[in-house]
């Protein structure tokens, strides 16, 4: 019986994108993306800010000429990249995709991603330095 794949190895598989027609509530032409475009998104997010899948879903819909992008695609792969950047990390890595930097529609990180709510919370917080007020 085989191993199972590691998150690195499931977002490094080779496939290609594509582009197909959407359906009654994704109307026009639909992305399907690959697991590392969606990483590679991740990673455009500037440090101090956040994003959100409904935000990388336009960017990259807009760089592929598509109206839309799968949001069921970029919900698996957000959480494979999230998990391949905890394998990194855990190797001792300083290459790590800063999955924390995404967050819900309400501005909440996602709890059965690495460290869950609380631990991207605190990286979130490390890396944006204390708070002050003026």
């Amino acid at each position: 019986m085989k191993g199972h794949k590691s998150w690195e190895e499931k977002l490094n598989k080779v496939q290609d994108w594509k582009v197909v027609d959407g359906n009654k509530r994704y109307p026009g032409q639909m992305l399907i993306p690959t697991p590392k475009q969606v990483d590679a998104a991740v990673c455009e997010i500037p440090l101090g800010a956040v994003s959100t899948p409904a935000l990388i879903r336009q960017v990259l819909a807009a760089r592929c000429g598509a109206d839309t992008t799968c949001p069921l695609c970029v919900g698996i792969f957000l959480r494979i990249s999230a998990e391949a950047a905890a394998e990194r990390s855990e190797r001792g890595s300083l290459d790590v995709t800063p999955y924390w930097r995404v967050v819900d529609g309400k501005g909440r990180h996602y709890a059965k991603w690495p460290g869950g709510r609380e631990g991207q919370d605190a990286i979130l917080q490390a890396e944006l330095g204390p708070l002050t007020l003026s």
